[in-house]
């Protein structure tokens, strides 16, 4: 639905942000639902009523944008009591992104924790260690086909937690910014040739795009390894 980050490609619709959308069998997960994402899912013709759970990352407002609007559509309105939401505490406490008249519309919310799997209807994700980044924010791996880095600075075990066949590190710098907690394009491919070392990924895809700067690049670039 779209993987942008940093405010001006946001801002601009460089690259579409309504996050990720994951449909295993019957069960279907947005994951980060930016600003769009309604909007997304709608031209996709997907009924939001039948998403099983909505998953943030973090509170930044192309993490969680409409997350809001999202939690009203699955539970249709809040007249169907159904579905669940997972995000981190900070997002539920001091100046929560998650309004508090619409939360006892899902089935039930989920703080998430460091390292530590949940399920929903059968799909299993488990969470990174909690990242180098301004806010609460978390990394999720799904079984051995998917890793999702989300923002971080790079940290030892960051490859590790996120290893998996396909690898999605998500919203990094052309250079490295040491006053800005998020990934370059040497920490990506670190994260690559320590993944590989292990075994994976069998593909590594990589969003770009420059931070707090008023340039931008949304070129995303698929590395595939044999």
């Amino acid at each position: 639905m779209g993987t942008a980050g940093a405010r001006f490609m946001v801002a601009k619709q460089v690259a579409a942000s309504g996050g990720l959308f994951i449909e295993e069998g019957s069960t279907r997960i947005s994951l980060d639902p930016g600003p769009g994402a309604v909007v997304q899912y709608a031209q996709r013709k997907i009924d939001l009523t039948t998403l099983d759970a909505i998953v943030v990352s973090h509170r930044h407002l192309d993490h969680a944008g409409d997350v809001n609007v999202m939690i009203e559509a699955m539970t249709d309105g809040g007249f169907s009591h159904r579905g669940m939401l997972f995000c981190p505490s900070d997002a539920l406490d001091e100046d929560p992104v998650v309004l508090k008249y619409l939360r006892r519309f899902p089935r039930e919310i989920v703080r998430l924790a460091p390292k530590t799997s949940y399920s929903v209807n059968g799909v299993t994700f488990t969470t990174s260690g909690r990242h180098v980044h301004q806010v609460e924010t978390y990394g999720f791996r799904f079984g051995d086909t998917l890793g999702w880095i989300t923002d971080s600075a790079y940290y030892d075990g960051i490859a590790q937690e996120h290893k998996a066949d396909v690898m999605l590190i998500h919203t990094i710098l052309l250079h490295c910014r040491p006053e800005l907690p998020h990934l370059c394009i040497d920490d990506a491919e670190r994260i690559i040739r320590d993944a590989k070392d292990r075994g994976r990924p069998d593909a590594a895809h990589r969003q770009r795009g420059e931070s707090g700067a008023r340039r931008h690049d949304d070129r995303a670039v698929k590395t595939p390894f044999k």
